[in-house]
């Protein structure tokens, strides 16, 4: 009888090893079809895996993986977090989320596994925050703010985390039911990124503009002015002219105002915004038909997309976020075969 019951657990055993080595067999296939350009299909069969079976197969193979490898399997698990994200099964991809970093930390070269956890915070803030467009969900914006304030942290010397940190506390604050500690904390973040990068036009107008939104008139101005010292992108411009002229207005520098908006407009013609503000100015300095011609103009426009007719709004409120695509693509790209 006891020589039968130690068949009997020998066989079980045998039974579970061979279930394991089956387990890390399948997700080593799923790895290689990740990094070999299989990406939906091995992220589709990575989520029917159970969450306590990809744990224990993930602490027996982890160890023994090289770096490259770390960095997809962090990614592949990164994906599938974000495809339960997108369908706002948040605690599932908080699982995921969590053990795509805790693979991070396996990378054995301080350069390679810094470099790799700074990007990876990054884009994971910045995907959180595009999905607070989509979805308008609370859930979205603190995970956006938790995964950048972790990397404002981690890396406090680096301008493009410090400027994404400030993009997700600038656009909270802004909004009518918006906390102003938001404009606040991120007017300090813009100033930080400011010090260590001067000449960066994003981080002036966005310096800029909060701190117009803040009252700081002034400090708003010097920031803009340096704006248009430099080689901007047309949109940079357009926006800082359009602030400046905002500010310009409102002190009653009427001819200042119209000029602004008037460089603005001639930066991109397309979006509407600029047309009313000068039709505006023009109109309250007393150029009433040149106001009517500059309306007549705006009104007549084929407006095309929200950005068109707003001015620019959307690719402004969005324009950091939306950088993650990029940032991904390039992590993705370093561990393709």
């Amino acid at each position: 009888m006891a020589l039968g019951r130690a068949l009997t657990l020998t066989a079980g055993l045998l039974l579970q090893m061979e279930a394991v080595d089956q387990d890390d067999a399948r997700y080593l296939r799923l790895l290689n079809l990740y990094r070999s350009g299989g990406g939906e299909e091995a992220i589709r069969q990575l989520g029917a895996l159970d969450a306590a079976v990809l744990k224990r197969v993930m602490g027996r193979l982890a160890p023994g993986m090289d770096d490259v490898d770390l960095r997809a399997s962090s990614l592949l698990e990164t994906e599938l977090a974000m495809s339960l994200a997108e369908r706002s099964r948040w605690e599932e991809a908080d699982v995921h989320f969590n053990e795509a970093w805790k693979t991070s930390l396996l990378i054995d070269s301080t350069t390679d596994r810094l470099s790799f956890q700074r990007d990876w915070l990054l884009a994971a803030g910045l995907f959180h925050h595009q999905l607070i467009f989509v979805h308008l969900a609370e859930e979205a914006f603190t995970r956006a703010d938790r995964f950048l304030q972790d990397a404002v942290r981690r890396y406090p010397r680096d301008p493009q985390v410090l400027l994404a940190a400030g993009s997700l506390l600038d656009w909270s604050g802004s909004l009518r039911w918006g906390e102003r500690s938001h404009l606040k904390q991120a007017e300090e973040l813009y100033a930080r990124a400011r010090r260590l990068a001067p000449a960066d036009a994003e981080i002036l107008l966005r310096h800029g503009w909060v701190l117009e939104k803040l009252g700081k008139d002034e400090e708003a101005s010097a920031a803009l002015l340096r704006v248009l010292e430099l080689e901007a992108g047309d949109d940079i411009l357009y926006r800082s002219r359009m602030v400046l002229g905002r500010l310009a207005e409102r002190d009653g520098r009427a001819a200042e105002a119209i000029a602004h908006y008037e460089a603005a407009r001639e930066a991109i013609p397309s979006w509407q915004v600029a047309h009313v503000a000068l039709a505006h100015a023009l109109h309250r300095s007393g150029s009433h038909e040149r106001a009517r011609e500059i309306l007549a103009s705006a009104l007549s426009m084929d407006r095309r997309s929200a950005d068109e007719a707003l001015g620019g709004w959307w690719s402004y409120e969005l324009g950091i976020a939306l950088r993650f695509e990029p940032l991904f693509e390039r992590m993705r790209a370093e561990v393709m075969e």
